[in-house]
Order: C-alpha cells, then structure tokens, then sequence
C-alpha cells in the first residue's frame, strides 16, 4: 500500500478559498504499480464504494488493468493532522489537499475539473467551478466586496506519504 497526497497551489486575487467540495470527482493519469502500462483521464469519487472482488474490503475506486491478475483500488483518506479535506486556502503556497490510499496503482498526474467551489474574501461564493477551463486562470467579479477575483497558476503536484 502506498499513501498518497495531492498538493496544490495557486495565486488568488480576492479569493479566500477555493474547496473540491464532498462528491467532487477527481481525475487523474494512474499507473500500474506492476508495469509501464497507464490510463489517462480516470474519474474518481470518495463519495463511490466500491466492493472489491475475492476480499471483504471497499474502496473509492477499483480498476483492472489488462495484464494483471488483481484489481486495483484507491481510497479517500484525510491524513490527521495533514490534509484539509478538499480546502485550498492560503495563496502561493502548497497545500495537502486529499489523501489517496492506492494498491496496485499509482497516481501519476491530477487534472483539475468542474465541480471546485470558489469562496471570494467579499463573501461571494461560485460553484461548480472548472478551474482547467482557461490556461490564464479563472476570474469573475465579486458584487458583495465590489472588486475582481482570480485564481491564476493553479498548479498540482502527487507526493508519497510516510506515515
């Protein structure tokens, strides 16, 4: 088993947070743990569950790769003390968003997808954002503060976690 941390960052401009709210699915580039052999674009959910096959566990997301004789799985985990449940808030610098329990995969690249929530210091709130829309960043205007908003330079990275 391999613990798993997505981190992000990102320069706001008015932004208090933005949040990859509960049902949220992420997408990512994974790998066989096994082999060379990978999957681009892969949905997952923590709010999916998912039996697995000849065990009596669950996971978020299961998965077979052509040449393995054994599934793959990913579960959701909030690392204590570490992750913040899907929040990013705090500008520039990286945060651990999301925990990721993986057996017989791994994750290679995280894809940013509609569904983030974006929280303005003015106190307005946009759901349902997809901040991978406009390579520039993402801006609105926030009638409650009266001033612009953005998210610019919204990068991610996958770190292993020792325990």
């Amino acid at each position: 088993m391999v613990l798993l941390v997505l981190y992000c960052k990102a320069e706001f401009e008015n932004v208090a947070s933005v949040e990859f709210p509960a049902g949220y699915h992420y997408c990512f580039d994974v790998k066989d743990s096994q082999s060379d052999e990978t999957r681009e674009g892969v949905f997952m959910s923590a709010d999916d569950v998912v039996e697995m096959e000849n065990s009596r566990g669950e996971a978020n997301f299961v998965m077979k790769f052509p040449d393995s004789k054994k599934q793959a799985s990913v579960s959701f985990v909030d690392v204590k003390g570490l992750t913040t449940k899907g929040v990013i808030d705090a500008s520039g610098t990286w945060v651990p968003v999301m925990g990721f329990e993986c057996r017989g995969l791994e994750l290679e690249k995280f894809y940013p997808t509609k569904g983030a929530t974006v929280k303005s210091e003015g106190g307005s709130t946009w759901r349902d954002v997809d901040l991978s829309e406009d390579p520039d960043g993402w801006f609105e205007y926030c009638e409650n503060g009266g001033d612009s908003v953005g998210i610019t330079e919204f990068t991610c990275e996958i770190r292993k976690h020792k325990a």
